[in-house]
């Protein structure tokens, strides 16, 4: 079921389904919620599953100015109180990978962590923007390739053309995607990372300096590159109930 709440003055959009243990799904940048339902609907039989559009993307409203993975992570944690939730399992991607991890340092409420190819330890440089923008526009000028995963990725395509090419957005990712190893070291619930072997946008050697900042984690690495979740979710939601085990 799809809701909405305002907090802090954001509207966010979220959807919610099944019942068990609560479960927080943050999905990456330029991204949105909708596109892992059918995925994270498999989880309801033994789950109470929550995914919002961060603020920013999809339908939720966007913050008047930058926020860090502190700000996300307070505002998703006035959510969880919201919601009167008093234990729950966080899941980030990319983006929601570092927010995820920041909750966790943060709310005492967080009983188990799982990572998939996150964000937040290493700043992203410029030559690593313009490769995300080179990789987007691979997409649009290869039909064949546009057709096989337009029906899945139409979105993150869209906003990529819209944003991603202006500078104000980059320097609005470097703020959101800055170094935060800060709240590593407060992290002690059980904590599995999943990480694409072949990742081009955050390599595999940050899955191990997390690895070796969280004393509690688990590493997988699986094949593919950072956008391996959206192309198989097959394979994302067999090491996803392997983490939730």
């Amino acid at each position: 079921m799809k809701k909405q709440v305002t907090i802090k003055g954001i509207n966010l959009s979220y959807h919610e389904f099944g019942k068990g243990n609560p479960l927080l799904f943050l999905h990456g940048g330029r991204l949105r919620a909708q596109i892992f339902i059918k995925t994270l609907n498999e989880l309801s039989k033994n789950y109470y599953v929550i995914v919002p559009d961060i603020p920013g993307y999809g339908d939720s409203s966007t913050p008047k100015e930058p926020w860090s993975f502190g700000d996300y992570a307070e505002f998703f944690i006035t959510l969880i109180e919201y919601l009167k939730i008093k234990e729950i399992i966080v899941v980030g991607y990319s983006l929601g990978g570092g927010i995820a991890y920041t909750i966790t340092s943060m709310s005492k409420k967080v009983k188990k962590l799982i990572l998939i190819d996150s964000a937040g330890i290493e700043k992203i440089s410029d030559d690593e923007l313009k490769r995300d923008i080179n990789r987007l526009m691979f997409y649009l000028i290869h039909p064949w390739y546009f057709v096989t995963l337009f029906t899945l990725i139409k979105e993150w395509i869209l906003f990529n053309l819209k944003h991603l090419l202006r500078k104000g957005d980059m320097n609005n990712i470097r703020i959101n995607l800055g170094n935060s190893c800060q709240y590593l070291i407060n992290i002690k619930v059980p904590t599995t990372i999943i990480w694409a072997k072949d990742d081009d946008i955050f390599p595999l050697k940050i899955a191990k300096k997390l690895k070796q900042s969280i004393k509690t984690s688990t590493l997988f690495i699986v094949k593919g590159n950072h956008d391996w979740i959206l192309y198989d979710q097959k394979k994302f939601a067999e090491y996803l109930n392997k983490a939730l085990r």
